[in-house]
């Protein structure tokens, strides 16, 4: 029997090549979402190793799962919303969550305190704690905001660097050097930087993109979920910036939990070390770009 509500929630979960992460992913929400109003849209990256077939064969007639396949990779934002269109013009969705098929959801309140943050708070998007499997670590809320023009620049100057020596085959060899005199490597890290403290939600913040609901304030003043300029990374940044220019707020909720695995998409790619190291810099540096323009 489900409960006394008329607000539907769609789910879009964004696959690529990983079916056992989406499975999980998709018998997650189905545990903990049972008694509500639900979809969920399943769209496929144009995965190449059948993993799209086998979800077919598991959810092709499921009345609560609408399975979608892309012609080409889309990559992050704009795969997410093919899903997002779907749920808020087809499927008349009044929140929308944006969640990896890496990540699982983990309790039974999801969509009650959802319900109740819009309610009591007005907001536009919002995170629950995301707890990481590899290392238990709390992924939510972030703290490294990228909002200054000075800020992008600098991280642009500083991975258009590396790109560099990444192509002359050098990078490698200067690492190597400066751990010979100094002990340390260079600075390659991702610019994210994870949450280990308790959270202090008067910093201002932005969520992590595991898994993110989009209000019917949010849905109302845009289109898509995130920006369709991006391929992958710094999405997260993007969304804040969105959302401070609609007027909206972002909101962590730590009462309610999703489980991350983390990954299972990028690590199932059959790349070499180096060419996975192009890859994400060259989209690190087409993403600040883009994040540029917000600021």
């Amino acid at each position: 029997m489900r409960e006394k509500t008329e607000l539907r929630f769609g789910f879009i979960v964004l696959h690529y090549l990983s079916d056992k992460a989406t499975m999980q992913c998709v018998d997650s929400i189905r545990r903990y979402c049972k008694n509500y109003d639900y979809r969920i849209v399943v769209v496929d990256n144009n995965s190449s190793n059948g993993s799209y077939e086998r979800l077919l064969d598991n959810y092709g007639n499921d009345a609560d799962i609408l399975l979608v396949h892309n012609a080409t990779n889309e990559g992050f934002a704009r795969g997410n919303n093919v899903g997002y269109r779907l749920c808020r013009d087809k499927l008349e969705c009044q929140f929308i969550v944006a969640i990896n098929n890496d990540a699982m959801l983990a309790d039974d309140r999801f969509i009650p305190l959802c319900i109740a943050d819009f309610e009591d708070t007005g907001c536009g998007v919002i995170g629950p704690d995301i707890i990481s499997t590899r290392d238990n670590l709390h992924q939510n809320p972030i703290y490294d905001i990228i909002d200054t023009h000075d800020e992008v620049k600098r991280q642009i100057r500083h991975f258009t660097l590396l790109l560099k020596l990444e192509k002359l085959h050098l990078y490698q060899p200067l690492v190597v050097l400066r751990g010979m005199l100094t002990g340390a490597g260079m600075n390659s890290s991702s610019p994210y930087k994870r949450n280990t403290a308790s959270a202090n939600l008067d910093i201002p913040y932005k969520l992590h993109g595991a898994c993110l609901i989009f209000t019917p304030n949010y849905i109302q003043c845009y289109e898509d979920c995130f920006d369709p300029g991006t391929f992958l990374y710094f999405e997260e940044d993007i969304l804040l910036m969105r959302c401070r220019k609609a007027g909206l707020k972002m909101l962590y909720d730590s009462r309610f939990c999703v489980k991350h695995m983390e990954d299972a998409s990028t690590d199932s790619m059959k790349q070499n070390a180096r060419d996975k190291q192009i890859f994400v810099w060259n989209n690190y540096i087409h993403s600040l770009n883009v994040l540029k323009q917000y600021i």
